[in-house]
């Protein structure tokens, strides 16, 4: 391992978070920074499941057959912002090209290796950082309303058997009896016996990030503006204050990690997918486990703040940022009203936020191209939370010097170059 390294972190989400607080852990000196205070981005208003089952890129053929049918539902889990259509063209016709051939096997295979080592990390960090208490493992539910969707996904519960991804089958009558609340007609659905969840999102990134300056971490709430490289090596960074010195950094921005790759010469075709959550105060209910709904694209989930809808998918350009449209939240309440009748009470809290979605569906984690000393960590699409350890302990790895239990290549920018 390297010696102690003077180390800047650029984002504030659960990914950067993760990543300060581990190459912490090994006695680097870590700076974050975010324009923002940590945990305030898209990390504060996830799903909350540690989704380790989701080994499957939205990029692959059967979603491509279904795209035009589910932008023409109203109610459906997928929109497009059709004045954003000339800047997104680019960004569609890459997705087109990995939805074909080979590559979606490799991706598949690729996301696999991740998701393999996410679980047993994310139990890692709680116990090491004594923090358990915020998680849940009390698995997750996977809901089929009818037929149709159960068998065209038969192929995908195979690949998860090959992957050592255990799932049980669960008929209409077992589900009335284990989630009695459900009361609209459903076919059947899976039950993921190892799924975890968080019960707060926002609580987890600030007790890691609380962690982290205890022990001498530094953070700096300012926007960075340009990177500066000299000789092939990154040598420091300007700033909203001033120019800040460091001998690595690492690049977890979420969707804005393309802006300051760009002066670079890099291209980053990422887009901000955007999703939206609505919180429900609720009369007693005996969920405890996050459930999804395969056709109507949502999760619940059971959190301190009450039961979390989250879901949906709105694709804008990653440059832009459009006024949210709340109808695609109140989307998900209407859902939830059709399923859980007479459960949900008021709504307490809406929220709008932007994933980082690469055309694959496939975070870049490794180091950039021909510069010395930046490292990249972002793109992780829906699986931010799930992957932000296991993205942790390989960028440590990276860093550190030492050699890596998962096969980066397919993460590598690259690969987009």
């Amino acid at each position: 391992m390297n010696d102690r390294l003077n180390i800047t972190v650029i984002g504030g989400g659960i990914i950067g978070v993760q990543i300060a607080r581990a190459l912490q852990r090994q006695a680097h000196q870590v700076t974050l920074i975010d324009k923002q205070a940590p945990g305030r981005g898209t990390s504060f208003g996830n799903a909350g499941f540690i989704a380790c089952d989701e080994i499957f890129p939205l990029a692959h053929g059967r979603i491509l057959k279904s795209i035009p049918g589910l932008v023409a539902n109203p109610l459906g889990p997928l929109a497009v912002n059709w004045q954003q259509i000339p800047r997104l063209l680019p960004w569609f016709y890459q997705f087109v090209r990995a939805c074909s051939g080979d590559r979606v096997e490799q991706n598949i295979a690729a996301l696999a290796s991740l998701q393999k080592a996410a679980a047993g990390d994310w139990r890692d960090t709680l116990k090491r950082e004594g923090i358990s208490a915020l998680m849940r493992e009390n698995g997750a539910y996977k809901i089929f309303e009818t037929k149709k969707g159960f068998d065209e996904t038969a192929a995908e519960r195979t690949q998860q058997t090959h992957h050592d991804i255990a799932w049980e089958s669960k008929s209409a009558a077992a589900l009335n009896d284990e989630i009695p609340e459900l009361k609209h007609a459903v076919h059947g659905g899976i039950y993921y016996p190892a799924g975890m969840h968080t019960i707060n999102p926002f609580d987890l990134t600030q007790a890691l990030f609380e962690k982290f300056t205890a022990d001498g971490g530094r953070f700096l709430q300012t926007e960075i503006k340009a990177l500066i490289v000299k000789d092939n090596a990154v040598v420091g960074m300007n700033s909203t204050d001033n120019r800040l010195a460091s001998e690595k950094v690492v690049i977890a921005s979420g969707y804005q990690s393309g802006v300051l790759l760009k002066p670079l010469g890099f291209h980053v075709p990422l887009a901000a997918e955007r999703g939206y959550h609505i919180e429900l105060s609720h009369h007693e209910v005996a969920i405890n486990t996050p459930i999804g709904f395969h056709e109507r694209g949502f999760y619940v989930t059971p959190m301190t703040t009450g039961l979390r809808l989250a879901g949906t998918s709105e694709f804008t350009a990653a440059d832009t940022d459009p006024e949210p449209r709340w109808r695609r939240a109140e989307i998900l309440h209407q859902h939830f009203d059709e399923l859980f009748p007479e459960v949900g009470q008021c709504e307490t809290h809406r929220w709008m936020g932007r994933r980082p979605t690469l055309p694959d569906f496939l975070p870049v984690i490794g180091q950039a191209p021909a510069v010395n000393g930046l490292y990249l960590a972002f793109g992780h699409q829906h699986l931010g939370l799930t992957l932000s350890a296991v993205t942790a302990k390989l960028m440590c790895d990276l860093i550190g010097g030492g050699s890596s239990p998962v096969e980066l290549s397919p993460f590598s920018l690259a690969r987009f170059q």
